[in-house]
């Protein structure tokens, strides 16, 4: 059955424009921790249904993502603004977020990894492409205005494997 993103493209753009979406990596060998996003894109690329999101490399997330190359994307459909507010704001290194924050993982379907139960929409993704954000190729004026004291996002393309609501 086809990925039908087109379906939710407002709902996902809506919630990352107004309080953001939880993003989600690990396993719970090493590590799985939820963070917020509130930048991406989604659409097709190489005949494939495609989600474009930034990660800091300094992030706990990040760590994740690379050793593991699977994520998940859980769009609230209820009032989480506290919740995504706080997942934004501190690490989940050597802190549990899903406790401190009353969130409850549920195993993904596709992927090694967690969506959040909490929310009502979910995406999959396995990384097929990643690339760094370098000053020298960016617009002066974004790496001045986003990048002037923070480290650049490295992209990761993700592969939606699946999308659902539960």
């Amino acid at each position: 059955m086809p990925i039908m993103l087109e379906k939710y493209l407002d709902e996902i753009y809506d919630a990352m424009r107004t309080s953001g979406v939880f993003f989600t990596a690990g396993v719970p060998v090493d590590g799985v921790n939820t963070t917020t996003i509130t930048w991406g894109t989604f659409g097709r690329l190489w005949n494939r249904p495609i989600a474009i999101i930034p990660i800091r490399s300094r992030r706990y997330t990040y760590e994740l993502v690379d050793k593991y190359g699977e994520f998940t994307i859980s769009v609230p459909r209820k009032d989480l603004f506290k919740e995504l507010s706080a997942a934004g704001s501190f690490t989940g290194r050597n802190r549990d977020k899903f406790t401190d924050l009353h969130l409850h993982p549920a195993k993904a379907r596709k992927v090694n990894t967690y969506v959040i139960s909490d929310c009502g929409l979910h995406i999959e993704c396995r990384v097929i492409y990643r690339y760094p954000i370098v000053a020298e190729n960016l617009d002066p004026v974004i790496e001045h205005e986003i990048y002037a004291v923070n480290a650049h996002h490295e992209m990761f393309y993700g592969e939606i494997l699946d999308i659902y609501e539960k």
